[in-house]
C-alpha cells in the first residue's frame, strides 16, 4: 500500500504510540477524580502530555487544553474568545473555521469578512480589512493545495489594530514552525493525529502566556476540582475541560511528542509536482516550488471525476482523498467546483512511491486523450 493520505491523518502510528496507548488502558484510572494510583498515573500522563506540547509551541502546560479534535478545539476557541463584531477569515478555511462563525452570525453577533489568500498582495489586503476587527481566524496552511500564509505577519497586522487572531494548524503542526515566538498569535489549535502522529480523537487549543481572557465555555461539568461552584472554574486548562478525559488517547499523543520533529525533506513532493505537472491531461493546484508550500496538492484529470480517479487508485493500493475536502472556499478560489484529488505526503513517503503513483496518473489520463 502506498499512502498518501497524511493531512488526513498520519499513518501508520509509531509503536510507542500505539504501546502507550494500551499500556494506558490496561493501567490509567480517571485523572484529577482520586488519589489512588491508577488515578494518579492517568493525571501524571495528562500533565505530561501538556508539558511537551507547552515546550513545542512556547507556552505554559497549564495553556495546553487537551481537546477531542481540532474542530473542538477550534469551537472552543472561535466560542469562547469572541464575543461580538467583524471577523476576519480567509478563502482557504475549512468548515472547521466557518461553521462555528456562521453559527454565531447567525446569532447576529458576528460578521465575516473574507481575504483573499491566494492574492498576491495577501498581506495588504488582510491590513486594510482587519481594521475595526474583533478577531482574525484563519488556516496557517490550507489542507487543499498546500499554501502557507504568512501568519507572522497577518497576526502583526490584526495586533496593530487590536484584533485576536486564532489560527487553525490542523495541517502545519509538525509540518512548520508554529511557536507562539515565531508567530505571535493568540491561540492555536492543532489536531493531534495529524503532524504531530498521535492517535486519532486527539486535537489540543494552545494559548499564548501574552493573553489574559476568561474564555466562556461551551461545555460544563465536572472537572474534580472546585466542585460545590455552580460555574465552571476560572482557570485554564480545568475551564474548557469538562468530564473524563480520553486518557489512553492523550497517552498515545504524548508519546508520538516525544519523537515531534518537523517535515524537512520535499525531494519526494517536489517530484511530485514537477512530474503531475508534466502529464498531459492533468491539472495541478498548489504554490510552485520556492514558494512556502504544505506536502499536499490538488489535482483533476481531464474528463474524469474526482471520485472514480481515487477509486481506481484505491484499488491498486493507493490512498489519497477526493471531493471537497470540507473546505467549499478553497475550491471556490481554486475554481474546482466539481473537487477533486487530494494527495498529501508524510515523513514516510518515498521517491520510489512518487514514481509509481506517477506512472499510475499518466495511465489514468492517457486513456481520456
Amino acid at each position: 500500500m502506498i499512502y498518501f493520505d497524511s493531512a488526513a491523518t498520519s499513518y501508520p502510528k509509531s509503536r510507542a504510540a500505539v504501546r502507550a496507548v494500551t499500556e494506558a488502558m490496561r493501567s490509567c484510572g480517571n485523572p484529577g477524580r482520586s488519589g489512588h494510583a491508577p488515578a494518579m498515573r492517568a493525571a501524571k500522563i495528562m500533565y505530561e502530555c501538556r508539558e511537551k506540547a507547552a515546550r513545542v509551541f512556547g507556552t505554559d502546560p497549564e495553556r495546553v487544553i487537551l481537546a477531542p479534535s481540532c474542530t473542538a478545539a477550534l469551537n472552543m476557541a472561535v466560542k469562547g474568545y469572541i464575543k461580538s463584531g467583524k471577523v476576519l477569515i480567509s478563502n482557504l478555511e475549512h468548515n472547521a473555521v466557518c461553521r462555528p462563525l456562521y453559527a454565531m452570525r447567525g446569532a447576529g453577533r458576528i460578521e465575516l469578512v473574507s481575504f483573499d489568500a491566494l492574492a498576491e498582495d495577501a498581506v495588504g489586503e488582510f491590513a486594510e480589512k482587519v481594521k475595526g476587527a474583533a478577531a482574525a481566524v484563519f488556516t496557517h496552511g490550507s489542507n487543499v493545495c498546500g499554501k502557507l500564509l504568512p501568519l507572522a505577519k497577518l497576526v502583526k497586522r490584526a495586533h496593530e489594530n487590536g484584533a485576536l487572531t486564532v489560527i487553525d494548524a490542523a495541517q502545519t503542526a509538525g509540518y512548520a514552525e508554529v511557536s507562539f515566538e515565531r508567530t505571535g498569535a493568540d491561540i492555536v489549535c492543532c489536531a493531534g493525529h495529524k503532524g504531530p502522529g498521535g492517535p486519532m480523537g486527539t486535537g489540543l487549543l494552545i494559548v499564548n502566556r501574552a493573553l489574559d481572557i476568561t474564555p466562556a465555555t461551551i461545555l460544563e461539568g465536572g472537572t474534580g476540582l472546585y466542585s460545590r461552584d455552580e460555574e465552571m472554574p476560572d482557570l485554564l486548562p480545568e475551564r474548557l475541560e469538562a468530564g473524563t478525559p480520553a486518557v489512553a488517547l492523550f497517552a498515545g499523543l504524548s508519546a508520538a511528542l516525544d519523537e515531534f520533529s518537523l517535515y524537512s525533506d520535499f525531494s519526494a513532493f517536489d517530484l511530485l509536482c514537477d512530474s503531475l505537472r508534466d502529464i498531459k491531461g492533468v491539472t495541478v493546484y498548489c504554490p510552485d516550488k520556492g514558494e512556502e508550500r504544505l506536502p499536499v496538492l490538488l489535482f483533476n484529470i481531464d474528463g474524469m471525476d474526482c471520485d472514480d480517479v481515487m477509486n481506481r487508485l484505491a484499488r491498486k493500493g493507493i490512498c489519497v482523498r477526493s471531493g471537497f475536502h470540507c473546505a467549499p472556499l478553497a475550491h471556490e478560489a481554486l475554481g474546482t467546483l466539481n473537487g477533486g484529488v487530494r494527495v498529501s505526503l508524510g515523513k514516510q513517503n518515498t521517491v520510489e512511491e512518487v514514481k509509481i503513483f506517477c506512472r499510475e496518473i499518466a495511465a489514468m489520463a492517457k486513456t481520456r486523450l
